[in-house]
């Protein structure tokens, strides 16, 4: 009898130990770069709010896989399952980070210079000869407005989320229990589960590659720039899914023997490394690096809205902003008036 093999397989030291800690250092080193495009009110988006949380997460799976490999034979059943659990969540992570700015950058390409939608900064003009930087338009620069392909653009993206659903869902299921040899019936069941999530989140990859690759083509607008920024992100994640549908194969009657079939060799923990995880980390870091409210001309939040505003709503909503900032104007009013007669009491 047998049980599929860990992906990445147990924390053993010779192997793991270095590994662990130039990653868990790596994404350290990126948790203050997202710290500061936070901070900044120039590139704060919602979807870094996301991407420091995967990182500071990373930083303490790293930092107990090492000290888990510094001492032989502690690693616990429910360390080695909370391992298997987060390695095959982390690329869906980043390909929904990812999918967030994929539909602001479609949905910015079909909306008007006229248009009161919150979804872009003012648009920018991709400079000739250079991918990361932009040039203001000019004053006469105007475009229409196309709800239709709009609308189009969000089921596109429901679609997207439907995957990104089921591959985790299944994905937490197959790696909630880690069973004995013997258990044949739950250890078939789980290497199942853990083919089909892994597959989804390539089907969901490729998708996003798919739409990005026709919006390049034939999307009015489009923001080239970002789109190539985000076909290299996509490019990335599609290298875990691929490599876990090729190990998950394995299986072994004992998941810490130190051999190719429990994915426990020097070779399979250095293609573990560079395939399944370094490909994440440089997707993170490239969302840390760089402005992504500049490169994809995203707001705080980009676009979440299931369709477009009526024009009731939209009158609506402006006389609510318009309330909101007489309210502000008077505050600061009073508050001012209050100050003046403090300076006038302490003068008298």
């Amino acid at each position: 009898m047998s049980s599929p093999a860990l992906v990445g397989g147990i924390s053993l030291r010779a192997y793991d130990l270095p590994a662990a800690s130039v990653f868990a250092a790596a994404y350290g080193l990126l948790v203050p770069l997202l710290v500061l495009r936070i901070a900044q009110g120039r590139s704060r988006t919602s979807v870094l709010f996301n991407t420091i949380s995967f990182a500071i997460e990373r930083v303490i799976v790293f930092s107990l896989r090492a000290s888990v490999a510094a001492r032989p034979n502690t690693e616990s059943l429910g360390f080695s399952e909370y391992m298997q659990a987060t390695f095959a969540l982390g690329f869906f992570t980043l390909a929904h980070i990812v999918g967030v700015l994929i539909r602001a950058v479609l949905i910015n390409s079909t909306t008007g210079s006229e248009s009161s939608m919150d979804v872009a900064v003012p648009p920018l003009v991709s400079s000739p000869g250079s991918l990361w930087k932009s040039s203001a338009p000019p004053q006469s620069f105007t475009t229409e407005d196309d709800p239709k392909r709009r609308f189009w653009f969000r089921r596109w993206h429901e679609y997207i989320l439907l995957l990104y659903v089921s591959g985790m869902v299944l994905a937490i299921v197959a790696t909630a229990h880690i069973y004995a040899a013997n258990d044949s019936t739950p250890n078939h069941r789980d290497q199942a589960l853990r083919y089909a999530s892994s597959a989804i989140g390539l089907v969901l990859v490729l998708s996003q590659m798919v739409m990005l690759l026709w919006a390049r083509h034939n999307g009015p607008r489009i923001n080239q720039r970002a789109v190539q920024f985000l076909l290299v992100a996509c490019t990335l994640l599609t290298i875990p899914p691929i490599y876990r549908l090729i190990v998950m194969r394995s299986t072994t009657s004992n998941l810490a023997t130190p051999d190719h079939q429990a994915l426990n060799t020097r070779a399979d923990k250095a293609t573990f490394y560079v395939f399944h995880l370094l490909p994440e980390w440089i997707v993170v870091a490239m969302l840390c690096s760089f402005n992504l409210r500049e490169i994809c001309q995203i707001g705080f939040k980009g676009d979440s809205k299931w369709r477009d505003e009526t024009p009731e709503e939209k009158a609506k909503r402006e006389k609510k902003k318009q309330e909101r900032a007489m309210k502000k104007a008077e505050r600061l009013e009073l508050k001012s008036a209050r100050s003046v007669s403090g300076s006038v009491t302490t003068l008298a």
